[in-house]
């Protein structure tokens, strides 16, 4: 039971794992339209789980507040899972309704772009939730029946009445969304062919297929209404419904006629008129918009969905996931591209070749099945005429019977006749009516003997009429013997005889009718019968052939699967040798790191190095029971793969950090035995990663990992023992590192201005006219900056000497330092701040005056040492007294240094303004074309500014924090301190 548990687990986190990633691809940052295969591998996602716990839990990770393109295509991949994915979705997605509309929310502020168009989409979503929850039994894509309509209704006007204007609310929002996409896209509808004008109008095909349903349950529930209640109560409902009519068929034209929709969705278009609701005749000439999309086949060419027989197994999880670890050990550099493109094309036509006889044997099957159906069907009807036949047959052998009896009876006529005259002539009249019955009896017999002999079972009818006439004879015999006792009777039976007589000959004439079509029918089906029996002999055959090549194509699909899990396992077993093979080249690359002379100078803190030691044991611990898991059952590679990859990455960060870290040892005979012990650590590593490469050695692997576990608890060992012999040295040295940064801090500003001086001076011998009035307003408005930041520093050095007096007693300056060292950490960090600042800022200006930087690096340039001063004020003032002058004076100075920033900040906005107004281009000679030209390409570079602007805020925010995350890890601050700073 463990053994199964397991494996259900293994396989629920490998399916949450692949809807992981379909969602992370479908919702990216790139403005393109979002993949239909992401979108259908996340809607079977849903499937397979039964609802969207999954799919929020990993939406909700995305960055969708800090970038719009991630927030719009979350919408487009939200509306089309409320849609397609499985029913549940709908309930699980009615919790999260807040996180939606907090999103439309946020992005409702940026009022142009995808601001307005994400704000409209989450309110359509929001609506068609409501919808949904008001109306459960309407299914996501709202495909309903007619019957299935009337149910929802219950019969009931006020229910229609409801839901006729709900149905009205959503087409509004779904208007509303259409027209903003629309207006965005602003003057051409060129831009529909690029990839930013697909992403805006990629959802609108969602939306058409839901504004079509809408349309028709509207259009049949207004007529049910305009027949139950007044047309003065539905006016309301007909303005409303008018006027979406009219947005709804102009929206269908704006869309019919972009090329993009052309080969994805076939687009209804509406009649020019809507309907009169108040002739219910109308309903009759009313058509149902139809939406169709073609099959998946034609417009996904390179997309296979991998679903056999209509049921939804996904079998691209397993390439999505081995392409990802493909993608991974690429980007690590431990696979060649050819290896992995040689691999994919085979593996890619196995499948397609197993799909495509799969696909031919269900046909196979299918047509044999069709004609054993009809041949059965075929035989069946024939039995059941050959039965009519039989029945047919056995009635004319029965009317046959009684012919022979009426012969029998006309020969006793003839008999009673002759009887009637005198003994002579009777006796003469006797014989020769015996004689023509004998004629006509020979010709029926002889009819009959053709009919006999074609039916081959009227052969004993024929021995009854012999045996009729021999015993006709003897009864002529006996008449002749017993005349004289029947004169008497014949005359009074003559006349019945007379008309008895002329019954007979009617009946034979009817029953030599009646044979002849008889032998017609039995020659008829005699040659049915051959037919019959000819074509069931040739669907006997093909279905001897059919079955003969469906063995046959098993077989071959059979021995393909086979080939191909050999195959796969060849090649990933080569790609596990192959990421063994780079993960001990990390390794080996990392020991000899460790002596390069270059890395002597980088050094690491003891806590830091103590953070990487769990890691790197439970990456062992996990390389060890993967390797097991492999052991024991081959299909288990990738979690071995990802596992080596991984232990090779922290072994050699683990060795690295720890060189680093030894770099810190004040005793150096010491912290040369920790980087020969990280060294060992490599050692085992390397000699961990052969074992596992080779199959002969697989007993010894884990005590390979035990040994290496070892050598990373010995250098943990070590790094504690030099961690409690650093630990006391480094407070004494603090008080003498605030002197020499605060040393070097007057000395940077003094160098930076005594250079400004330099530099206008130079500008003055060797400019003219508006370049040395620009240089001497920037050189200026900067010697003010630095007069202003000397006066600064000179009342903060002030302040300190107040504060170390105030607070050390009778201790000396640096026992005071000592006892505060976080806040002189600060101040230390403030000062290394100010240098660096002033050095920037004087770089900035020089290559302003050169003509080689720009305006927006001196800003820059001046906010920064703005800032510097600003953390150098407040380290200063954090223990400083609230009524000290020196407090006072440098609050001062600090609101000097910021009106001469503001000071810089202007005089390079007005020297660039300056500049552009001398450059100025002159617009007199130019043509209609080539304005029009220039004015594209204005708007091009206008476009291409914005985006590069929204590039550089989101990595001026990803510097700012980590260089604030940084100068904590420096300066030693708590995390609660770094988690607030860096939020």
């Amino acid at each position: 039971m463990s053994a199964a548990s397991e494996a259900n687990r293994k396989l629920v986190v490998e399916a949450f794992a692949n809807m992981a990633i379909s969602i992370n691809k479908a919702i990216n940052q790139i403005e393109t339209p979002v993949k239909e295969k992401h979108v259908r591998s996340t809607i079977i996602g849903t499937f397979h789980e039964k609802g969207a716990q999954t799919f929020w839990v990993c939406a909700l990770r995305l960055p969708l507040q800090d970038n719009r393109i991630a927030a719009w295509k979350f919408c487009h991949v939200l509306h089309k899972v409320l849609r397609e994915g499985h029913p549940q979705v709908l309930s699980h997605s009615q919790r999260h309704r807040g996180e939606i509309e907090d999103l439309g929310k946020l992005w409702c502020h940026l009022r142009e772009g995808y601001g307005k168009l994400i704000q409209c989409y989450t309110v359509l979503l929001i609506t068609k939730l409501d919808f949904h929850r008001r109306n459960p039994r309407f299914p996501g894509n709202l495909q309903v029946t007619k019957e299935e309509l009337e149910s929802i209704g219950e019969n009931d006007i006020n229910n229609y009445f409801q839901m006729s204007v709900e149905m009205f609310d959503y087409m509004d929002e779904i208007l509303n969304l259409q027209s903003a996409i629309f207006g965005s896209l602003n003057m051409s509808r060129s831009n529909s062919m690029m990839s930013s004008g697909q992403c805006r109008l990629a959802p609108l095909i969602p939306c058409i297929q839901d504004s079509s349903q809408l349309y028709d349950y509207c259009v049949k529930i207004l007529f049910k209404l305009h027949a139950s209640l007044p047309p003065d109560t539905l006016a309301g409902h007909r303005e409303r419904f008018l006027k979406q009519f009219q947005d709804l068929r102009q929206f269908y034209l704006n869309a019919s006629t972009m090329q993009y929709f052309r080969n994805l969705i076939q687009i209804p278009l509406l009649p020019e008129t809507p309907p009169n609701f108040l002739v219910q005749s109308d309903l009759r000439s009313y058509v149902t918009p139809v939406v169709i999309l073609p099959p998946e086949d034609t417009v996904h060419h390179n997309d296979s969905d991998n679903v056999v027989d209509g049921n939804l197994v996904d079998t691209s999880d397993a390439n999505s996931l081995t392409g990802d670890l493909v993608d991974l050990n690429h980007r690590n550099g431990s696979v060649s591209p050819d290896v992995l493109a040689e691999r994919d094309s085979l593996i890619e036509h196995l499948q397609q070749e197993i799909a495509h006889l799969r696909k031919e044997i269900q046909r196979l099957i299918h047509e044999h099945q069709r004609i054993v159906d009809q041949l059965n069907e075929k035989i069946g009807e024939l039995q059941v005429d050959l039965a009519t036949k039989d029945s047919e047959l056995l009635q004319e052998r029965q009317l046959k019977e009684d012919l022979l009896q009426q012969t029998e009876a006309v020969s006793k006529f003839q008999e009673t006749e002759q009887k009637a005259k005198t003994v002579e002539e009777k006796f003469q009249k006797l014989k020769d009516i015996y004689r023509k019955l004998r004629e006509e009896h020979i010709k029926l017999i002889r009819q009959k003997a053709d009919v006999d002999k074609q039916l081959l079972s009227a052969q004993s009818m024929s021995d009854a009429a012999v045996r009729s006439k021999a015993q006709a004879e003897s009864r002529i015999q006996e008449l002749m013997l017993e005349k004289s006792q029947t004169e008497e009777s014949l005359q009074k039976s003559s006349n019945e005889a007379q008309a008895e007589l002329v019954h007979l000959k009617q009946s034979q004439e009817a029953a030599k009718s009646e044979n002849q079509n008889l032998a017609c029918k039995v020659e008829w089906l005699l040659s049915e019968k051959g037919s019959v029996e000819s074509q069931l002999q040739d669907v006997l055959a093909q279905k001897e052939d059919l079955d003969v090549r469906l063995k046959d194509t098993e077989g071959r699909m059979k021995e393909l699967e086979s080939r191909l899990q050999e195959e796969k396992f060849n090649r990933l077993y080569q790609l596990l040798v192959t990421c063994i093979s780079q993960a001990e080249g990390v390794v080996q690359k990392s020991i000899h790191e460790v002596d390069n002379p270059a890395i002597s100078a980088v050094t690491c803190t003891p806590d830091y190095f103590r953070g990487l030691i769990e890691p790197v044991q439970n990456s062992l611990n996990d390389l060890g029971s993967s390797y097991k898991s492999f052991y024991s059952n081959s299909a288990a590679i990738d979690n071995l793969v990802q596992n080596v990859i991984c232990v090779a990455q922290l072994v050699a960060n683990y060795i690295l950090q720890g060189k680093t870290t030894s770099n810190t040892s004040p005793d150096i005979e010491f912290g040369e035995h920790i980087a020969e012990v990280c060294k060992l650590v490599g050692s085992s590593a390397l000699i961990l990663l052969a074992s596992i490469k080779n199959r002969n050695e697989a007993d010894g692997v884990a005590a390979h990992v035990v040994a290496v576990k070892s050598r990373v608890s010995e250098v943990a060992e070590l790094i504690e023992k030099l961690t409690n012999a650093v630990k006391g040295d480094s407070a004494e040295v603090i008080g003498d590192l605030v002197e020499s940064e605060l040393a070097s801090m007057d000395k940077a500003i003094e160098e930076a201005a005594n250079r400004i001086e330099e530099m206008l001076s130079k500008s003055r011998a060797a400019d003219s006219g508006i370049k040395l009035e620009v240089n001497e307003k920037i050189l200026d408005s900067c010697t003010n900056l630095m007069q202003a930041i000397r006066v600064l520093v000179q009342k903060s050095r002030l302040l300190q000497a107040e504060i170390v007096a105030q607070g050390k007693g009778t201790a000396s300056a640096k026992e005071f330092y000592k006892r505060n060292h976080q806040w002189t950490e600060g101040l230390i960090s403030a000062a290394k701040a100010v240098g660096m600042g002033a050095k920037f800022l004087l770089t900035a200006a020089d290559k302003v005056v050169s003509g080689q930087g720009k305006f927006e690096q001196l800003v820059v340039a001046s906010q920064e040492i703005a800032a510097s001063t600003a953390q150098l004020v407040v380290a200063s003032r954090v223990k400083a007294d609230r009524n000290s002058k020196n407090m006072s004076a440098l609050s001062q100075a600090s609101k000097g240094v910021t009106q001469a920033t503001g000071g810089v900040v202007a005089t390079a906005k007005s020297c660039g303004q300056m500049i552009e107004e001398n450059e100025d281009l002159d617009m007199s000679g130019l043509s209609l074309h080539q304005a029009k030209r220039l004015e594209m390409e204005s708007q091009v570079r206008v476009l291409e500014l914005e985006a590069s602007l929204d590039q550089e805020r989101l990595r001026l925010a990803a510097l700012r924090r980590h260089h604030y995350q940084l100068a904590g890890e420096v300066e030693g601050w708590d995390k609660e301190s770094l988690q607030d700073v860096t939020q």
